[in-house]
């Protein structure tokens, strides 16, 4: 403002120019800003807006989904849930039409209600001591899991516990739930080479009565 008056006290002496003879776009229009409050709402809007995160954010952006469980991870809970006898956490990891085959059984258990019924059983036949140890589980698909096991006795082997599971999964209302599993078991009574006599038997059945192969 010094400067710019003393410009103007320096063209109006009278051994320069009249104020007069000055073009009206030579005087500063000056307005006046009247200041304004903002509430604390708004200077926290306005705070946001000004952000590294508001400037990398744009209007498409979108929150994802949790995406669903790893096929592995649901089948470790599965097993994790017996051992703690905890049916109730098992239910939502089988599908409501899940076909459950234990080899032991002549038939599969067809169905989330049967498959529970059937673990309810074996967990009212045995108590918490009893645990299934995971050996190996396969972890890179997304929609079959392979799992090596076996049984422990508060620590120490089971006799005649050790099996191997396949299952099958699928991703159902967003979550990933067993649609089929199967257990082999290991046989309390071993033949060892009697099992190769008696397929060698059956086969040469099968060969002079083929239709045979219907009953099984």
């Amino acid at each position: 403002m010094s400067f710019t008056a003393s410009l103007i006290s320096s063209l109006t002496s009278p051994s320069l120019v009249s104020l007069n003879h000055l073009p009206p776009s030579f005087f500063l229009q000056t307005k006046l800003v009247k200041p304004t409050c903002l509430t604390h709402s708004q200077l926290a809007r306005l705070s946001s807006s000004c952000g590294p995160a508001a400037k990398a954010a744009t209007a498409n952006d979108v929150v994802p989904e949790t995406a669903p469980r790893a096929a592995s991870e649901v089948v470790s809970s599965f097993y994790a849930a017996i051992n703690v006898h905890d049916l109730s956490s098992v239910t939502d990891l089988i599908a409501q039409d899940c076909v459950y085959e234990d080899l032991v059984f002549s038939s599969p258990f067809v169905g989330r209600k049967a498959i529970l019924d059937f673990f309810g059983k074996f967990i009212e036949s045995t108590s918490t001591d009893l645990q299934f140890v995971i050996d190996d589980i396969s972890t890179e698909d997304s929609s079959a899991v392979g799992v090596s096991w076996h049984l422990e006795w508060k620590g120490k082997n089971f006799p005649f516990s050790k099996g191997c599971s396949f299952y099958r999964l699928e991703v159902i209302d967003g979550k990933r739930q067993i649609i089929y599993g199967r257990d082999c078991v290991e046989p309390a009574i071993k033949p060892g080479e009697t099992v190769l006599a008696a397929i060698k038997g059956v086969t040469w059945l099968l060969q002079k009565f083929p239709q045979l192969a219907d009953q099984f």
